[in-house]
């Protein structure tokens, strides 16, 4: 199957300049936990609900006062419509993420997550081999539990 065939289309976005809480409404509103992050048709990056929570909110800043750009990651991993499902799975094990910017022509046009695949009924252990990788942690040490 190919990308084309599992992504959501014509994913909303906010701009790197609007404010963190616009990102949360936006979310809220197509009830997604991801924003990709343009302007002009141009791709500068994305934003998780993760991100407003973890790395703004419980920082203690305000999101009515904190631009999208501060709390987004540049450069998120592409993939093309055109790629085999299975292509985008390995990437997303690869690279340890649960979702994909898919590109057209230099431009946005979908959004391709981990769900969308499962969705699918595509090849189980495959699906569940992207998953590990993707859970494999970063960090070394201890957990975090208090």
């Amino acid at each position: 199957m190919k990308v084309r065939e599992a992504m959501t289309p014509n994913p909303s976005c906010v701009r790197p300049n609007d404010m963190v809480q616009l990102a949360a409404q936006e979310m809220k509103l197509h009830n997604v936990g991801v924003l990709p992050v343009c302007d002009d048709g141009i791709l500068f990056g994305i934003i998780t609900d993760r991100d407003i929570a973890v790395e703004c909110v419980a920082t203690g800043n305000n999101p009515v006062d904190c631009l999208v750009k501060d709390y987004m990651t540049a450069n998120p991993i592409t993939i093309s419509p055109e790629a085999d499902t299975e292509e985008a799975m390995d990437l997303m094990g690869r690279e340890q993420v649960r979702r994909l910017c898919v590109m057209e022509d230099g431009k946005l046009i979908g959004i391709l997550a981990l769900g969308d695949l499962a969705v699918q009924a595509l090849d189980a252990q495959n699906l569940a081999r992207a998953l590990a990788r993707i859970s494999q942690p970063v960090r070394s040490g201890e957990p975090v539990f208090r």
